[in-house]
């Protein structure tokens, strides 16, 4: 459960600092020093002919510090990092130069959950500068397109809005499908019955082309792709094209979801993967929210690696390498679960250019993105 009085863990004296930037990353041009560590660090690309030698993922560098509650990382063309913090409105570059604040979102309103939130380039952003971003306005969350450049966000267009908002459960996940639509994760907003409901926008996905109509093929002829969700932290793609979808639960039975088209995921009339012919039941569920919340996801070589905010860990999940037999039932075999409580809250992670994945926690003022080699274990 994402519990508001939990974000501001961790904050402290504000700190804007990049560390290290000594040695580059092939491809990102940006740093790849390791993070202090007992003992030496094991070369997670070693090629071992014993799958058991094999290691999971490793921490490899601490890439910047003393950011302020940071929601979403998204890479542009060229590896710059954009990273949205919530609470301050403030969209911040990662790179050599620091941690600058490129642009600031006008019109949001942080409280509890609600603020800036995902943040998602336009697949042809070479050419057109397109911004998309997640965002609690005065009268609720919104998606709007900005053209972004050196000199800051240009004129707001609002594509989506009267997305239900509230101090919880906000949703905020945008990304681009493999089909060039873009999918907007969204909660209930604490209104439960939002979520059944295909008149409202809260507990969805929404699927949407660039200019905020409803996608071609949605399964009611309106924004909604999927329905009977919470609160949609996570969306990813694996190799097949197949969507997945993390979701925080309520005080048990958080969710990893295969999403198909117009299918009810049952909240609030089911949690995770009971059998009810009515509702698809969840792929994997963590009984216990402690050991989970999940929020952001990431697919790297059919591995989930899912980050957990009150279970300050990260979660890996081998994916089904095909159809939909074994996606149901509630557990993934093969769940792994490292760096409990090594870096506190973990809000977002997702797949670099050069095939590392990024991490931004969760501690307030004093949060970081840290960069992970995935492994292979």
């Amino acid at each position: 459960m994402d519990m508001p009085f939990m974000e501001s863990q961790g904050a402290g004296p504000a700190r804007r600092t990049v560390l290290g930037f000594g040695s580059l990353v092939v491809g990102l041009g940006l740093l790849s020093a390791c993070t202090p560590s007992a003992g030496p660090t094991p070369d997670p690309t070693a090629p071992s002919s014993d799958p058991a030698t094999v290691p999971g993922p490793v921490i490899t560098a601490t890439l910047a510090t003393g950011l302020d509650t940071p929601w979403s990382i998204a890479f542009l063309p060229g590896a710059e990092a954009l990273v949205s913090e919530r609470d301050t409105g403030a969209i911040r570059s990662i790179g050599p130069a620091g941690t600058p604040v490129v642009a600031t979102v006008p019109g949001v309103v942080h409280g509890g959950e609600g603020g800036l939130l995902g943040l998602a380039p336009s697949p042809d952003f070479t050419s057109t500068g397109q911004l998309f971003i997640y965002y609690t306005a005065v009268d609720g969350n919104r998606v709007s397109r900005f053209a972004h450049s050196r000199a800051g966000l240009g004129p707001e267009q609002v594509l989506v809005s009267g997305i239900p908002s509230a101090s919880i459960h906000n949703g905020g996940r945008i990304k681009f499908g493999p089909d060039g639509y873009l999918y907007i994760g969204t909660g209930d907003a604490g209104q439960q019955d939002a979520a059944q409901d295909i008149g409202s926008l809260g507990g969805k996905i929404l699927r949407v082309d660039p200019d905020g109509a409803a996608a071609p093929g949605n399964p009611f002829g309106s924004l909604i792709f999927s329905f009977g969700h919470r609160n949609v932290q996570g969306l990813a793609w694996d190799a097949s094209g197949r969507m997945w979808a993390s979701e925080l639960g309520p005080d048990r039975d958080d969710e990893l979801n295969l999403i198909t088209p117009g299918t009810n995921y049952g909240w609030p009339l089911v949690t995770g993967a009971q059998a009810d012919v009515r509702f698809e039941p969840a792929a994997h569920v963590w009984p216990s929210t402690a050991d989970a919340s999940p929020s952001a996801l990431a697919i790297d070589d059919g591995v989930a690696y899912v980050a957990a905010l009150r279970g300050e860990r990260l979660w890996t999940l081998p994916l089904p390498t095909r159809g939909r037999e074994n996606a149901g039932g509630g557990t993934l075999s093969g769940s792994t679960e490292y760096f409990q409580g090594e870096y506190g809250r973990l809000r977002d992670v997702v797949r670099a250019p050069d095939s590392s994945l990024w991490i931004a926690t969760n501690e307030g003022s004093s949060s970081r993105i840290l960069r992970l080699v995935p492994g292979r274990g």
